[in-house]
């Protein structure tokens, strides 16, 4: 067993220095690097952690305290692993690397739902697309943050789930009504319940899963204007903008370095509390309950050797700046007067 003495700043009855033993060991060139690229501060040590690593747990749950302090909806657990346990590929286990991993508290689907469909439908009543326009802006921050299931991201899980990769359910129904001897697609979806695209937008629009800037800037501004709510939420979205703007380089937070599907969640965002994105949510669950699959929100892989973790960690901080933002705009959009509204005109 070798010892490697690492320099601290010297403090007040604390020791000039902090043993870290097993050099061999993942803890002992995770804590190397978090020492060196000023992750591990002076304070980490004040209680003279027992291990090597304890002094990486008590550096690394400060930094993430204060990157997520403030968070109401989003349920973000950092998890630091040299491999992800369970996973055959090689590709996935490189001892130079750790893979950190954003996570729910109690796993899939233990996060917040918010239902938003009352409240874009009073602005598509303010103006027809102001709806639309907020909500294709409000999935493209979504997107850069650890894994929220809106309805675009629930209408991927039921083509991946029921439709074979399709759009909808024409390839996927002919091969059903021949497995369960059939006659018709309508006998095969009221005697077998078969999911379709149609049932996925009974309780919203299909611009809801595809949205898209249907207005200008201008055009948005001009219709907010006319109206107290719709200034509001226009006002957060910009919020928002800004944020995106400047406030980068932001953490990546995707899942396609691993090469599995995630099953954690951070948020639900859907258009009604009994839409049928809760159905596809329990139903690809269960469809990729046998085989291999992320149990994390976020994955990203850093170097364990230099400063990827520390950089890492700052962009994280813009991130959750972005995440808070989004929050607010979905405070708003989830407010209880909205609940009620009638969806009539959307469908017009």
């Amino acid at each position: 067993m070798s010892f490697a003495p690492i320099a601290l700043p010297a403090l007040v009855d604390i020791p000039a220095a902090y043993t870290i033993s097993s050099g061999e060991s993942f803890t002992y060139p995770l804590v190397r690097s978090l020492l060196d690229s000023g992750v591990i501060g002076p304070e980490d040590v004040t209680r003279r952690p027992r291990s090597e690593l304890a002094l990486a747990t008590a550096a690394l749950t400060r930094h993430w305290n204060r990157i997520t302090s403030g968070m109401r909806m989003f349920d973000w657990n950092l998890r630091l692993e040299q491999s992800l346990d369970g996973y055959s590929y090689d590709s996935l286990k490189r001892t130079d690397q750790v893979w950190a991993m954003v996570q729910t508290t109690h796993g899939p689907v233990s996060c917040s739902h918010v239902s938003i469909g009352g409240a874009i439908t009073a602005l598509e009543q303010v103006r027809e697309g102001l709806g639309q326009t907020v909500l294709a802006a409000l999935y493209d921050a979504c997107n850069m943050l650890p894994t929220i299931c809106t309805p675009a991201y629930a209408l991927g899980l039921a083509e991946y789930t029921y439709w074979y990769g399709e759009s909808d359910e024409s390839v996927a129904i002919e091969e059903a009504m021949s497995l369960h001897d059939c006659q018709s697609r309508e006998e095969l979806i009221e005697t077998f319940d078969f999911f379709t695209r149609d049932k996925f937008f009974r309780d919203m629009p299909e611009w809801a899963a595809e949205p898209k800037r249907v207005l200008s800037r201008a055009q948005v501004r001009r219709a907010a204007a006319r109206d107290e709510f719709a200034t509001e939420v226009v006002a957060a979205m910009d919020t928002i903008w800004n944020i995106v703007r400047f406030y980068g380089p932001f953490a990546d937070v995707g899942t396609g370095g691993a090469g599995l599907d995630a099953i954690d969640i951070a948020l639900v965002v859907r258009w009604t509390e009994d839409d049928a994105v809760g159905r596809v949510i329990d139903d690809f669950l269960q469809y990729i309950a046998d085989g291999e699959f992320l149990g994390a929100a976020s994955a990203t892989q850093l170097a364990i050797v230099g400063g990827d973790i520390a950089t890492w960690l700052r962009q994280m901080e813009s991130t959750a700046l972005l995440a808070k933002a989004v929050e607010r705009l979905l405070t708003m959009l989830g407010r209880e007067e909205y609940q009620a509204k009638t969806l009539v005109r959307v469908f017009a």
